[in-house]
């Protein structure tokens, strides 16, 4: 016991008579404001629910926005809107599609447009698909663009245009995800959105529904869903 003493002792003391000692440095001064970034990139996981079972539905990149955010300028039938972001990213998509009769199997599927825009660059072709028969396991499947350059669903898309994005195939029922990063246009004027029905107040964020394919996906209340 006396000899293992001994031996931590001389550990600690060489360990201490080799230290080196730490001068920390001095933090820059500044003579004015640092500088900061204006707008600031926000992020979003909006959940939504399909109405009705759609078969290769197609979903644009206005659509997505409208989702995102639109203000109303107007009240009553087909209110002028302005969309809440200027430009946004989609980071991910994932769908859970439920199993209404025990044997009969489901399937999910998710892809990007093979030529979102005539005449423009085309995304690395990717599709992602799950099939279920079982009740407690509903099929799943997430899409997210690679991140190595080789797909143009990784950028900025621009909210106005009516770029076909995603192709959409699920049952009645399905939750489906969508993760955005988005900005707010507070450097200028609001970009124009679609119109929307029957909306009640006047400036009010409204998230717009996505007809497509046979159904309808819609916003998880207490978000305000219109159509």
């Amino acid at each position: 016991m006396l000899l293992r003493k001994s031996r931590n002792k001389g550990r600690r003391t060489k360990k201490h008579s080799s230290g080196v000692s730490y001068v920390k440095p001095s933090r820059p001064v500044y003579l004015g404001p640092p500088a900061y970034i204006q707008q600031e990139v926000r992020s979003w996981r909006l959940r939504c629910t399909v109405s009705a079972a759609i078969s290769a539905g197609t979903i644009t990149m206005q659509q997505l926005s409208a989702m995102l955010g639109v203000i109303s300028l107007a009240t009553g039938a087909n209110s002028a809107t302005s969309l809440l972001c200027d430009q946004f990213r989609l980071k991910r998509t994932c769908i859970w599609g439920p199993v209404a009769t025990a044997g009969t199997p489901v399937t999910v599927q998710l892809k990007y447009v093979d030529d979102p825009a005539s005449n423009t660059f085309s995304g690395a072709p990717k599709t992602v698909s799950d099939t279920s028969i079982s009740f407690d396991r509903p099929a799943y499947a997430c899409l997210e663009p690679a991140k190595d350059g080789s797909s143009i669903f990784n950028l900025w898309m621009d909210s106005s245009l009516t770029t076909q994005v995603l192709v959409l195939t699920c049952p009645a029922g399905s939750t489906v995800d969508f993760f955005f990063q988005w900005i707010v246009d507070d450097q200028g004027a609001t970009s124009a959105g679609p119109n929307i029905t029957a909306a009640s107040v006047l400036g009010q964020i409204y998230h717009r529904s996505i007809t497509t394919g046979g159904g309808t996906i819609g916003v998880v209340s207490p978000l305000n869903g219109i159509t």
